[in-house]
Formats: C-alpha cells, structure tokens, sequence
C-alpha cells in the first residue's frame, strides 16, 4: 500500500509516532550539567556515585532520564516519577532544553513527553518513525476512540482494527494475506512506539499520548483526507 498525497505539515507531524525517543539514544542516563539552581530536596541531593557531577536529586534524574529514554511518562504507570516530574519540573526543562528537546505535560491526561524545539537551526534530536498508510489510518481512528471515551480509557482487538481497516484494503490491491501481514507490521509498529499498551491476547490498550502528541490542524487535515480514500475505495 502506498501513502496518500497528503500536505507535507500534516505527514511531518505525524512520522514523530515515537515522542520522547532522541536519536542514537542507548542508555536511560541524562547528561552532566549544572544550572547553577536545584529544587528543594537536600534530603535526595549530592552525589549517586562516586563520580557522580550531577547536580539533581536522584528523582528528579530518574524523571528526566525516563523522559529520554521515552516514549513517554504516564502518572498511571510510573506515579513516583511523575510527582517528580512535577515537583522537579522547572529544572526538567532546563536540563532539556540544553538537549534542544522541550518538554510537553498534559495534566489532563497525566501524560509526559518530550519533543525537539521549534527553533529553525536547532538540530532535530527525536527520532522519528516513518509510518505507513496503514499506520496513519489506525493511529487517526484509536486517537478519536480516545477522544470519544468518557475515561480516556480505550483497548483494541486485532480483529477490531482489521475491521476499521479492512475499508482501505482495496485501495492498496492488496490480497488477504498481504493485507494481513501490513496489518500485523502496523500492530507490532504501534506497540513498538508506545502508542499501544499490549494487554494480553490481542489486545491492546491505547496509549493516552495520543490525546496530545499529533496536532489538531494536522490530524483534521488528515482525518478528511483518509475519509475520502475509504469512501472511494
């Protein structure tokens, strides 16, 4: 299957399907670096190791290592490293910017992560993840699925995605058996990224960066774009 011609803004945003995951990154470990200020926790503060240069207490470095480490930081999954992020958070920031990333938190959905700066010379630090026409359509219909749940709280089948899907299938000519591997590729994509929380069997739960990470403007475009390719198909 093959991509539709969709404006570039709109693909740029949505090939970042793995926030918070800077290029090249191999170890959870923040770099050394003073600021010159640290949050008020003497208790925790001073050296981890014995070539320790740091400055943070170890929750705020732990906050900040799992924001680089990615894709992101969930109040639900890690909720002593999330009060860190926000006791710790104006420091955060700090050591972040320094790595040209910035960091993004939606208090609704208790959800963190990390993006690269909108500055034009800066260089670009997260990783991204080219998704495929498959992967856009099932992203764009489990984020309003999300945005649709009284709770924020949404799982998927396997089976419930290829039936959402199976609208596209004609359109890329694809027989059932290619249909079905494109299928599994997207499923293990988006469980790879972070977007899908497995849960057992095939199911998963949907991730609730989703809520955040894409930009509204960008996923309308695309959400008109797609609807129009299933309808013709």
């Amino acid at each position: 299957m093959t991509e539709p011609d969709l404006p570039g803004p709109a693909r740029a945003d949505l090939r970042a399907a793995r926030p918070g995951r800077p290029a090249g990154t191999t170890s959870s470990a923040p770099p050394a670096g003073r600021t010159g200020r640290e949050p008020d926790d003497p208790g925790t503060a001073g050296r981890l190791w014995p070539d320790d240069h740091g400055t943070l207490p170890a929750p705020a470095r732990r906050a900040l290592a799992r924001l680089v480490r990615g894709p992101y930081l969930a109040a639900e999954n890690d909720p002593d490293t999330w009060r860190a992020l926000l006791t710790n958070e104006d420091v955060v920031r700090e050591r972040l910017a320094d790595q040209y990333l910035d960091l993004v938190v939606d208090a609704d959905a208790q959800v963190a992560f990390v993006r690269d700066v909108p500055a034009p010379d800066a260089p670009r630090v997260v990783r991204e993840v080219a998704l495929t026409f498959l992967d856009t359509a099932l992203l764009l219909h489990l984020r309003g699925l999300l945005l649709d749940s009284p709770d924020g709280r949404v799982a998927i089948s396997r089976d419930e995605a290829a039936d959402h899907l199976g609208a596209y299938r004609r359109r890329g000519g694809a027989s059932p058996m290619d249909f079905s591997r494109q299928l599994d590729a997207t499923w293990a994509r988006l469980v790879e990224s972070g977007m899908l929380e497995p849960l057992g069997g095939d199911r998963a739960a949907v991730s609730p960066v989703l809520r955040t990470v894409f930009g509204a403007d960008q996923v309308a475009a695309l959400s008109t774009e797609y609807a129009r390719l299933a309808k013709e198909s």
